[in-house]
Formats: structure tokens, sequence, C-alpha cells
């Protein structure tokens, strides 16, 4: 393996596929040998007696820049360890939801780990947390994210495969909260 390029986050790398050719692909700094990079916490509110699904409007530079779509559907999420060599899993689940949501998960599952996020372009894996959230009250002010995160908003958890099918056209449904979705309706 060589590194190509480096910054705080992300390495550009490259090692030989299995033709002898060069394959090129991002790591994340953060990602230890057995640990997963990010967590993906697929927030379920309680709200008038039946339970929403949480979801961040986003404006993700790649896809905008790209001409892809101009916003995102996203679950809240964080890299494991990025700041704490020693944050676990649910440490980092509890700390990016109360960031990026203002709220404190009731309950915690974990309900996939070492998920391969796109494994033909980076070697980080995620791990699906569903966060049950019984009294819908946002206990601190959520983050921006550095202006990445535009709106918080809920869909009921009985409309949410209909609202995934009628996604608006400028918006990119990531696959990880597809994923977590999936999960986290068992949880119900």
């Amino acid at each position: 393996m060589k590194i190509i390029s480096k910054t705080k986050y992300v390495e550009f790398k490259s090692t030989p596929s299995p033709s002898g050719s060069d394959w090129c692909y991002l790591r994340r700094t953060n990602d230890a040998a057995g640990k997963d990079s990010a967590v993906v916490i697929t927030t379920l509110v309680k709200k008038d007696n039946e339970y929403h699904f949480l979801f961040l409007k986003t404006q993700r530079p790649p896809l905008y820049a790209e001409l892809k779509s101009k916003y995102c559907l996203e679950s809240p999420a964080g890299l494991i360890a990025d700041d704490d060599c020693n944050e676990n899993l649910i440490e980092c689940a509890k700390k990016e939801l109360l960031e990026e949501a203002g709220l404190k998960a009731d309950k915690l599952y974990i309900e996939l780990t070492n998920s391969a996020a796109s494994a033909g372009l980076t070697s980080e894996t995620l791990s699906y947390v569903t966060a049950v959230v019984e009294n819908y009250n946002i206990i601190s002010q959520p983050v921006s994210d550095g202006g990445i995160i535009l709106e918080r908003f809920l869909i009921p958890a009985k409309d949410v495969k209909n609202y995934f099918s009628n996604v608006e056209k400028d918006m990119s449904l990531a696959s990880a909260t597809v994923c977590g979705v999936f999960y986290a309706l068992n949880r119900i």
C-alpha cells in the first residue's frame, strides 16, 4: 500500500488489485484495524403516541459539485474515535445524536457492524445503531456540522416507505439511511 495524499480525516491510497494493477481508494484516518469507521444513528422518536423517523436534509459538496443532487436525505452519523481514540461505538452514537439532533436516546440498539460503505471506493465500514427517543424534547442546540445540515424533520414510521419512494427530485437518498431504517422498523 502507498499513501498518495492525506488530510486530517482521509487518506488516498493505492494497492495492487487481484490483476496486479493499482487500485486507488480512500481510507478514514480514524479507522483502526478491526474497528468500524463511522456510526449511523437511525432515530425513532415517539410523538403523539406514534413513532417517527428523524431525518436530516443535508447539502453535501460531492453531490452538488458533480451535479448529482442539491440535497441529501440522511440520518445522524459520525466518525468513531475522530477526536478521542478510546471512544466506542455507543459513546459515539450518543455524542452524535446529541450534537446533530439535540436528542438523548432512551434506548440504543446495535443493529449491524462491519458494513462496507462503498467497497470499491473506500475501506470505510459502518455500524448501525437504532436510537429510540420516547420523549421528543430537544435538550441542546443541534449543530449544522459546518453548514452541511440544513434541516431536521420527522416522518411517521408508517409512512417511511412511501416517503422514500417519493423523495424530492433534487434530493439523493443516502443508502446508509435506507439500511438503518430497514433494521429500525423491527424495533416498533
